[in-house]
């Protein structure tokens, strides 16, 4: 029922029963008027009776609200379960790269160990091959030298020998010279002292 209703209602409460001094004919019309009225109000409140089933149709009852609770409840524990199974899945993922991380690295440190083995033997041995190239240059180079040393010492003993041949036979030709002057000069020196020692006797 209206508010409005309401107060129509107790306004007609308040009415006095009797109009006139004989009352008859206003009584019944005041009965007539109220009946009137209550069905009116009896209208109005099959009206609001109405409305309010409808609308009572779409009101949540307490099994309602107990069972959103209830898929509440059930969805909040799901929800806990995905998540926890999530974080499990990521956390067995995470280990999992992790460990392919470790094995990538120890792989690539492998690989890095082998190739700078391999460069280090490659160095040592183009090394020492350029040692072996360096001492065969060095003993060619030493070898040539020894042969030039030896072809001048040999050019260096024919020249000396020439030159004492040569002293040599300057020399000889020398002393002839000197002693075929000796023999000539000293007897006829003494030739001549001899006669100059016979001509003062």
């Amino acid at each position: 029922m209206s508010h409005a209703a309401l107060i129509d209602l107790e306004s007609e409460r308040t009415l006095p029963a009797f109009a006139g001094g004989d009352g008859g004919g206003n009584m019944t019309d005041n009965l007539v008027r109220r009946v009137g009225k209550l069905e009116q109000d009896v209208a109005a409140i099959r009206q609001d009776v109405n409305i309010l089933t409808i609308r009572s149709e779409n009101f949540a009852t307490k099994v309602d609200i107990a069972n959103i609770c209830t898929e509440m409840a059930t969805m909040r524990g799901e929800f806990k379960e995905e998540m926890a199974a999530m974080r499990g899945e990521f956390k067995s993922d995470m280990a999992a790269m992790r460990g392919e991380f470790k094995e990538e690295t120890a792989a690539m440190r492998g690989e890095f160990k082998e190739e700078m083995a391999a460069m280090r033997g490659e160095f040592k041995e183009e090394t020492a091959a350029m040692r072996g190239e360096f001492r065969s240059d060095m003993a060619t180079i030493c070898g040539g030298l020894k042969t030039e040393i030896s072809t001048i010492h040999g050019k260096l003993k024919e020249e000396m020998a020439s030159t004492r041949g040569y002293f040599h036979e300057e020399l000889r030709k020398a002393i002839s010279k000197q002693t075929v002057l000796l023999l000539t000069v000293i007897p006829a020196t003494l030739a001549a002292i001899a006669a100059v020692g016979a001509w003062f006797r």
